[in-house]
């Protein structure tokens, strides 16, 4: 690993022991842990921990696990079927210190790939609003496939700049995820490609669109909400100064000491120009994990701004979606529903009216109306537990057309003609589609 010498030089003066900053870098020639994180929308976590082998405790994460086996835990089905996420373990702090309650209003304001969002989903327990936020359209895909796979009902994911939505969301959630771009040295020892885009200027010019999305998250903080800022770098010119920067122009806010014995992380007491011990970092040579830093902010008082108005949602009488719910769902679906177009959402139960943003998702997509028939979606079906569907084809994890299906392979089934609910161990993979006992593939609608 041929680390920059500028970078080398910022770290040997971070570390005032000379041993230490040797057992740093050793770290970094050393391998990478690997991370799963369960989701308890799906499945407990000590049900989950009983039946998975070859995992171990995260210390900062009750739901995250280290993986130490062989097999690649994204060829395991219940992967697929959204029990768990694949996650770097240092990864899992933030949203875990951030403590989200059920019933809370949450935004993560720069959401993608969608680890924190689902992280976050999960701890919401399907009560509250999560919006999920991503300024760069080109990673919504990761975000919103990871969401549906998640079973996520009750998020809002928008693509849209951090002043835009401080415009429309003053004071109004509870508690806030930013996990800043950053110049990323701490993962360094996972990604090549982190090393060769590192400049010794970069930490300087990323500090100041750090301070701009912090200073926008804030004003979207009610009072008495906590605000989580983390990043991935070890660069003190993007950790503390930007706090301190930070908790110098806002007199409401207040720093917040994170028990770092509790979560088994480090105080954040090596900066070059501040000492804030109160934030926390995860070390490579101390901990198993790779570079990270957390801190948890508070803003004082206890009243909340008035809310924004529900997002108005006119009668729908799509006769196509209509029949498909009186064919295949027992159950009606406890919703507002929004058609959009040729699409239709079941909304989350708290739906701030969000028009003019770039919304790409209200919700869970239903599915398409299309050529005079409804198509559900991929979203439903994993937001459905087995008895909700009519049709269900439910297989244990070692059958092989388990792989069949996510390969999206034609082959044999004894089933009814139609939609069927393909489920793994009791749990959702999507839909399938049966025509004389012939299952044509998955269905992962729009």
């Amino acid at each position: 690993m041929n680390l920059p010498q500028d970078f080398v030089s910022n770290m040997k003066k971070i570390f005032a022991d000379p041993q230490e900053a040797a057992d740093f870098f050793a770290s970094l020639k050393e391998p990478r842990h690997y991370g799963i994180r369960v989701n308890e929308l799906k499945v407990n976590v000590p049900d989950f921990a009983a039946s998975f082998a070859d995992i171990e405790p995260i210390p900062w994460c009750k739901q995250g696990f280290y993986y130490t086996g062989s097999y690649p835990p994204s060829k395991n089905p219940l992967y697929h079927a959204g029990l768990y996420y694949i996650q770097e373990p240092s990864a899992m702090s933030a949203a875990a210190i951030l403590n989200v309650q059920p019933g809370d209003r949450v935004l993560d304001l720069c959401a993608s790939p969608g680890g924190k969002s689902t992280q976050i989903a999960s701890a919401l327990g399907g009560s509250g609003l999560l919006v999920s936020n991503e300024i760069n359209y080109g990673r919504m895909p990761q975000l919103v496939r990871n969401i549906e796979m998640a079973g996520v009902k009750n998020a809002m994911i928008l693509c849209e700049k951090p002043g835009r939505l401080a415009a429309r969301f003053s004071a109004y959630f509870d508690k806030i995820l930013v996990d800043a771009p950053c110049s990323g040295e701490g993962m360094f020892r996972k990604d090549p490609e982190a090393i060769a885009a590192w400049d010794k200027n970069k930490s300087g010019r990323l500090a100041e669109i750090q301070k701009d999305i912090l200073r926008d998250a804030a004003k979207m903080l009610t009072a008495g909400g906590f605000l989580a800022y983390s990043t991935c770098t070890f660069s003190p010119i993007e950790n503390e100064d930007v706090i301190d920067d930070f908790l110098r122009h806002h007199s409401d806010f207040e720093s917040v000491c994170i028990s770092h014995a509790d979560y088994g992380v480090s105080p954040a007491s090596q900066g070059l120009s501040t000492s804030n011990a109160d934030a926390a970092r995860i070390w490579p040579h101390r901990h198993r994990g790779e570079g990270h830093f957390v801190a948890l902010l508070h803003r004082r008082g206890d009243l909340r701004s008035p809310d924004i108005k529900q997002l108005p949602v006119p009668q729908i009488s799509n006769k196509h979606f209509n029949d498909f719910c009186k064919k295949h769902l027992p159950t009606h679906i406890n919703a507002r529903i929004l058609e959009h177009r040729d699409s239709l959402y079941a909304l989350p139960p708290i739906c701030p009216d969000v028009s003019g943003l770039n919304i790409v998702r209200l919700g869970v997509l239903l599915g398409v109306s299309k050529k005079g028939r409804f198509e559900p979606s991929y979203a439903l079906a994993m937001s459905l537990a087995t008895a909700d569907f009519v049709n269900a084809i439910d297989l244990p994890s070692d059958d092989p057309r388990i792989a069949a299906y996510l390969g999206g392979q034609t082959f044999e089934m004894q089933a009814p003609d139609g939609y069927s609910h393909f489920c793994v161990a009791g749990h959702p993979l999507g839909f399938a589609k049966i025509l004389n006992n012939r299952l044509k593939g998955r269905i992962n609608g729009r």
